[in-house]
């Protein structure tokens, strides 16, 4: 696993370090962890764009840890996120980059363990594959790079960060097929993933594409309250 450590404070950058070594030894996991110390050199390396993780420090002068995340995620970068903080004020800002987690400074052992257990988790969803048949040719899909899938007319349409796929598959097989969260039904003919989403609406589910997708109008409360749920959860560490 390569882990960057983006920090402009030398001593907090040196602890995730010794965290990393300890971690990978106790889990019989090798880690590669090396520290940037602002945005700009983030954002130049090669190697960060290459990284599992990057665990970025909100505040640092010239450009935030937001904001190199949300440059790193424009240009495809589909590792985890960690922002390390002194405060809870800026975790609402985080949502559109797809953190998995948020760690309050001084950063603890425990709430370190905790943050690479849901890195790990979502590294092993990130690298599972949906099979499927597209023109009588037999894919295997990243789930990561599912944006929502809609039937349409009688073609069932993967939307993809790589294009759009048809498959031969119905909406209700590709449902089980992917096991729930972070998938959602939220229409008879559109399935949802909710890492895509830009902003829930009141009627829709606004994608990151630009796309609105409809929410049944009998399970808009649910849809909503599930939504939101998956949002905290994953915020909070209890993403399961």
């Amino acid at each position: 696993m390569q882990a960057i450590i983006c920090d402009d404070c030398a001593a907090d950058r040196q602890l995730l370090i010794d965290y990393c070594a300890r971690y990978g030894k106790e889990n019989h996991l090798l880690i590669a962890a090396a520290g940037m110390e602002n945005a700009g050199m983030l954002l130049r390396s090669r190697r960060s764009r290459n990284a599992d993780v990057l665990f970025l420090d909100i505040y640092m002068e010239g450009a935030s840890g937001i904001d190199a995340a949300r440059i790193l995620r424009g240009k495809g970068f589909r590792g985890a996120i960690v922002f390390t903080t002194t405060s809870r004020e800026h975790y609402a800002d985080g949502f559109d980059t797809d953190a998995s987690h948020y760690l309050l400074k001084p950063v603890s052992w425990p709430s370190f363990c905790e943050a690479m257990r849901r890195v790990r988790t979502r590294l092993n969803v990130y690298d599972r594959t949906l099979h499927v048949t597209s023109e009588r040719m037999a894919l295997d899909i990243a789930v990561s790079g599912i944006q929502y899938i809609e039937v349409y007319g009688h073609k069932t349409i993967l939307h993809t960060s790589k294009g759009d796929i048809t498959v031969s598959q119905s909406l209700s097989s590709l449902e089980e097929a992917l096991g729930g969260i972070p998938f959602l039904r939220c229409y008879r003919y559109f399935i949802i993933n909710m890492d895509y989403v830009q902003k829930i609406m009141e009627d829709s589910f606004l994608m990151k594409d630009g796309r609105r997708i409809p929410m049944s109008r009998d399970r808009r409360a649910q849809l909503r309250s599930s939504y939101m749920s998956y949002i905290f959860q994953r915020m909070e560490g209890k993403r399961t």
